[in-house]
């Protein structure tokens, strides 16, 4: 008889963060510094203006064979819209994280982390198995994503700030890419109008 368990997509500890831990994610098309150091007062000048947009960060479960079987959030192109999915155990699955960058600037220093569940009833992660892409376009549908980051640059599991070392993964659960605090991987900067995408697979437990 087969064993089942439940996929959560999100209860593997999904965090996003943009240089600073617990910050929304925004990108501000126009910036200013106070070249006086802060300690000079300033008289009144013209109006800055500063529009920004929330990056949204996807996760999505897909098989070995290419097809997703659940996202969060929903996406109406991925198993028609299913957040949750029930595979059997020893089941060997690959996670694509991804986020969009919609604005005309390059962000700089972009950090996400991510939990593995490691416990009885959750996953075993697959060595060697980290990829990513930063090639497709903010427009890019699932199926590009998918298919640009499985034959993307393959990474080391190892921390590694290097050039072109986003990301690692420490004890088979912590995953990190960025210069994550405790965990530092080489800078990462998105370009606009880009999409930066990561897989890696693992294996229920």
């Amino acid at each position: 008889m087969s064993t089942t368990g439940k996929l959560y997509v999100m209860a593997l500890g999904l965090a996003f963060i943009l240089s600073a831990w617990g910050t929304a994610v925004m990108a501000a098309t126009n910036q200013a510094t106070d070249p006086g150091g802060g300690g000079v007062a300033l008289t009144a000048s013209g109006a800055v203006t500063v529009n920004s947009t929330a990056l949204q960060l996807v996760k999505q479960v897909w098989t070995t064979a290419g097809a997703c079987l659940a996202s969060s959030p929903a996406d109406a192109t991925c198993n028609g819209s299913a957040t949750t999915v029930t595979v059997p155990v020893n089941t060997q699955l690959k996670f694509v994280i991804f986020v969009k960058n919609a604005t005309n600037l390059a962000l700089n220093d972009v950090r996400f982390q991510d939990l593995l569940d490691v416990s009885a009833t959750g996953f075993t992660y697959v060595a060697g198995s980290l990829k990513y892409d930063g090639n497709q376009l903010d427009t890019a549908t699932l199926a590009q994503i998918y298919a640009a980051v499985d034959a993307g640059t393959v990474e080391t599991d190892a921390v590694d700030a290097g050039a072109g070392r986003y990301a690692s993964i420490t004890g088979g659960s912590n995953l990190t890419v960025g210069a994550v605090v405790g965990q530092v991987n080489a800078a990462l900067s998105v370009a606009a109008n880009r999409t930066f995408a990561l897989e890696f697979q693992a294996r229920k437990n």
